[in-house]
């Protein structure tokens, strides 16, 4: 039984991760981008999105 419970909890941890693991990385970037550098553009969070989404991508197979 308790092996059963590690399993489950196992997958909903990996679905989880590669559900909303690019989007809080995204998020994480952003509010750090903001705290750090005050006034710097924009464009350097969507482009740091689309580099989580090809590395989620590629080496993230569970």
């Amino acid at each position: 039984m308790m092996n059963i419970i590690k399993r489950l909890f196992r997958r909903l941890f990996k679905s989880l991760v590669s559900f909303y693991g690019p989007a809080l990385l995204t998020i994480i970037f952003a509010l750090l981008q903001a705290h750090f550098f005050p006034g710097s553009p924009v464009w350097p969070i969507g482009v740091f999105f689309i580099f989580i989404m090809v590395i989620f991508g590629r080496y993230v197979k569970w």
